[in-house]
């Protein structure tokens, strides 16, 4: 199990759950009560698109914050594949570069911004709703 904490979701919304590795994280949102806006749920509208922080599993490390950077690519942190659609969703509606989303498919590595509905937990996450 791992740490998400959902955090500016709105009253209420704001906590900390525990999630099985490889769970999908619109489904961890919506079963602890976590309204994330959807439309498709398919990666190609880009209505649940969130922030994204991975947290290190040692609580007294600093956050990691997401980064698709070949020069700071961690082999040693979780990888995380990421589907064709959702990056060219991300690109489309400004979310990422097209460098970002090439290198995310280069080193495995998520960018900053993921879509809720095609976002596989890897690791403990901080989610931010994307403004």
């Amino acid at each position: 199990m791992v740490n998400i904490i959902f955090c500016g979701f709105g009253e209420g919304m704001d906590k900390r759950v525990f999630a099985k590795q490889g769970d999908l994280l619109l489904r961890v949102a919506l079963n602890n009560g976590v309204l994330i806006p959807t439309d498709c749920k398919d990666g190609m509208c880009g209505s649940c698109a969130v922030r994204i922080e991975e947290l290190d599993s040692n609580p007294d490390e600093p956050i990691f914050e997401s980064k698709v950077d070949p020069d700071l690519w961690n082999k040693d942190k979780y990888t995380t594949y990421m589907e064709d659609k959702e990056l060219h969703t991300l690109v489309e509606m400004g979310a990422i570069s097209k460098k970002e989303a090439e290198s995310a498919q280069q080193y495995a590595q998520q960018t900053p911004v993921r879509l809720a509905c095609q976002c596989i937990i890897k690791g403990p996450m901080l989610i931010k709703p994307f403004e």
